[in-house]
């Protein structure tokens, strides 16, 4: 396979300001035998809840066609500002999301952003 399905799915999904729910997704090839994986972050003002990331990112994403699985390993809040963002707090459905991972990730999406987080909310 030349290009894996993961090369389709960007890494990072998030309104420009303001703060709001995110997850966290691990998206799996299923294409072949290597199981490469990768994380990405969705998050957005229009959502009430967390589930509502999920089944967006899912009808965005038609992981059945791409032949991937996903996988919500957690949720929490943005507070994305005008050069910041900061990720806290957990979701209550689906628990709290590992934010040093998601800061890692908005870090390769906004190198010129402070990132940080509080695991304490």
């Amino acid at each position: 396979m030349s290009s894996s399905a993961l090369e389709k799915i960007p890494d990072v999904d998030i309104d420009d300001k303001g703060r709001y729910k995110y997850i966290l997704i691990k998206v799996t090839d299923q294409n072949d035998s290597s199981n490469l994986s990768k994380y990405v972050v969705r998050g957005g003002q229009r959502f009430d809840f967390h589930a509502d990331v999920y089944d967006n990112f899912k009808k965005c994403v038609k992981p059945d066609e791409l032949n991937v699985t996903t996988r919500i390993l957690g949720g929490g809040w943005l507070e994305h500002g005008e050069k910041s963002i900061l990720v806290e707090g957990a979701s209550v459905q689906y628990g709290p999301a590992d934010h040093s991972i998601t800061a890692n990730i908005l870090k390769k999406a906004f190198p010129d952003f402070e990132i940080s987080c509080n695991n304490t909310s």
